[in-house]
């Protein structure tokens, strides 16, 4: 991450060379490789694409100390701002979610059943989630920015949370339970590429909800920050009976509630449960903790 924000004085290859990443967001812009020592003012210009706007990309990617008040985003900026997204949406969905695709199949094959399946249907879901999300975005959200780009979205962040929970299940998932016959190669090179993924969907979330959901950054960190603390604390911590029990519960669909009407218990205990539960494997998602389960046969 760059300690100092980004200038248009600055020679573009100076800043790709501190932030690689950045390479990446090129072609959503429209920008080829091969600029020689021009500034970033002077690419922007050759190639049409708003100074002000690329900074602020740059910027929401890279500056470690980015927020919504480091540059706002100029309403004439907008439209440009959303074809950005737009290729970023297609970047994933067409490039990378395909090229992990291809490693996860491999390795799953290799892996056999059940676990070379699950991890096979685990990785369908997680791309037809990304799928639809991306098209609500496009769909519900772009329209609504456009006409006013101050109105808050709370749904927006629930989304962008389970696709980037689902998303560290994965890795999780890989690194506790793949077979011995999958080569460390093979391994790394996969997951590799989930982190690098989820590396920049983190930074394409991050920017999305710095201009769409102003104000709500610093909260969304805290959230995660607290989670984080608390996996650390009980990782190597057994499920008790009543987890197992529960964990089972909900890897079949059921809802908080009806747990707690089954089990006659309350609905607070039950979501403290789940909380040890995600607490202790690590997995936060329904989806993984039901492959969760399945591989350790509970189900």
């Amino acid at each position: 991450m760059s300690k100092t924000p980004f200038t248009a004085g600055m020679k573009l290859s100076d800043v790709i060379f501190e932030n690689r990443n950045l390479l990446l967001l090129l072609p959503r812009f429209g920008i080829p490789v091969g600029f020689g020592n021009k500034t970033i003012a002077q690419v922007c210009e050759e190639h049409g694409v708003s100074i002000g706007l690329f900074l602020f990309v740059c910027n929401a990617y890279c500056y470690e100390g980015f927020t919504a008040e480091s540059g706002a985003v100029r309403e004439e900026d907008l439209p440009a701002l959303l074809d950005y997204i737009r290729a970023s949406h297609h970047y994933y969905l067409d490039e990378r979610l395909p090229h992990i695709e291809r490693h996860l199949i491999k390795v799953a094959d290799k892996a056999g059943s059940p676990y070379g399946d699950l991890l096979k249907r685990f990785f369908e879901d997680y791309k037809s989630e990304v799928e639809d999300h991306f098209a609500f975005e496009e769909a519900n959200i772009f329209p609504v920015v456009m006409k006013d780009i101050d109105r808050s979205r709370k749904d927006f962040i629930g989304a962008h949370d389970s696709i980037e929970e689902k998303l560290a299940d994965l890795t999780k998932i890989i690194f506790r339970y793949l077979p011995d016959n999958i080569s460390s190669e093979e391994i790394i090179e996969l997951t590799f590429d989930i982190f690098q993924l989820a590396e920049d969907l983190g930074r394409h979330t991050a920017l999305e909800e710095a201009v769409f959901m102003e104000g709500q950054d610093s909260d969304r960190d805290k959230r995660k920050d607290s989670s984080d603390n608390f996996e650390a604390d009980r990782a190597d911590e057994a499920l008790s009976q009543r987890e197992t029990e529960i964990l089972v519960l909900v890897a079949k669909g059921y809802m908080s509630k009806e747990i707690a009407d089954m089990l006659n218990i309350s609905m607070n205990t039950v979501n403290t449960h789940r909380k040890n539960i995600t607490a202790k494997t690590g997995i936060k998602s329904i989806a993984g903790l039901t492959v969760y389960a399945m591989l350790n046969k509970l189900m």
